[in-house]
């Protein structure tokens, strides 16, 4: 019993000690965890490195006393002693230089990918403009001037004849293909005897390999020079066949829209016509119907005349009227007359009666 409450105190210590444990410093604690796993990552890789290259030399797994493993027991005393600074800083320094080198063998790798992926593209881009060629050539050749206007069908004689011509073009760039591989292996000839030669002269000294080795230098770098030159254009050519190939998109849909255009102004300019001559009909129409309208008005003013013998006894009746109003003017002017003498007989008659 005494032994399980002295376990129980110690459980609780040990719980006590644990419920002191900070967040921040359990953190700590991961992130050098994390250090160390890293460190030691990086010790397998270079021990790993350092026994293929001993094992390349033939030494086995001894390495020299200025790179002997900062992880190997000669550089230990303790199983648990740490690695010092500078040996820590060795190690880095040379994981940096390794993946430095396999950083530089996959860029070469992968240069090499892009460049093989350009010429096989650009090949692909010139397969594809000579198929289009071809088809265009078949469509104008054959199916434009090799149908037969009253049957509608395609002349046999125009397929064969187009074919053979294609034929006899391949037999031709076949020939003049031969003829430059054969210059080209003549040429390659010459130079291996030039060679030859060289090799069979005088042996070269010190100072001329040394020559040769520099110059070989500055070629190697002129040939990446024209090699990445070579990349960019590609790369360029590439770029200006896509463009190349929108921009004959964009003119093929411009060209169907001017067509489409051109038929509905065609459609428009029929209809204009049409509309014109029914209007020019409609006006000589109204023309028709005005002249036709005069004629009516000329002839009901016509109909609204009165008879002959209604106008001649108007014209009599005009007449009488016409006398009887010269009678009654003739009486009143005897009347006036009258009116004035009877007026100055009275003046008379008044100045006798004052005097």
């Amino acid at each position: 019993m005494a032994n399980v409450g002295n376990t129980n105190i110690l459980m609780e210590n040990g719980a006590m000690e644990m419920r002191r444990v900070t967040k921040e410093e359990f953190s700590r604690y991961v992130w050098e965890n994390e250090i160390l796993l890293r460190e030691n990552a990086m010790l397998a890789s270079y021990i790993d490195r350092e026994k293929r290259i001993s094992a390349k030399e033939g030494n086995g797994d001894e390495t020299l006393p200025s790179r002997r493993r900062p992880g190997s027991r000669g550089g230990r005393k303790k199983s648990g002693q740490t690695l010092q600074m500078d040996k820590k800083i060795y190690i880095s320094e040379q994981e940096i230089k390794s993946r430095r080198k396999q950083l530089a063998l996959l860029e070469e790798e992968h240069q090499r990918e892009l460049i093989n992926y350009q010429a096989m593209i650009s090949e692909t881009d010139m397969r594809i403009t000579e198929i289009k060629r071809e088809t265009f050539e078949f469509k104008r050749v054959v199916l434009g001037k090799g149908m037969d206007p009253h049957t509608g069908k395609i002349k046999a004689g125009v397929v064969t004849k187009y074919y053979d011509d294609k034929v006899k073009a391949k037999d031709v760039l076949i020939g003049k293909l031969k003829e430059k591989n054969t210059t080209l292996l003549q040429q390659i000839q010459r130079m291996e005897k030039q060679l030859k030669k060289d090799h069979t002269g005088e042996t070269l000294s010190e100072i001329d390999f040394h020559q040769l080795e520099i110059e070989n230098k500055s070629f190697s770098q002129k040939i990446d020079a024209k090699n990445k030159a070579l990349l960019r254009l590609k790369v360029s050519t590439a770029k200006m066949g896509q463009l190349l190939t929108d921009k004959r998109a964009i003119l093929s849909k411009l060209l169907t829209d001017s067509a489409s255009l051109r038929k509905r102004i065609f459609a428009q300019e029929a209809r204009e016509k049409t509309l014109k001559e029914e209007l020019e009909r409609a006006n000589q129409h109204v023309l028709q119907l005005k002249k036709q309208c005069k004629k009516l008005r000329l002839v009901q003013t016509v109909s609204d005349m009165p008879k002959i013998e209604d106008y001649v006894k108007q014209k009599e009746e005009e007449y009488a009227l016409k006398k009887k109003v010269k009678q009654w003017k003739a009486r009143l002017s005897l009347a006036q007359v009258a009116t004035r003498r009877a007026r100055a007989e009275a003046k008379e008659a008044a100045m006798k009666s004052s005097h």
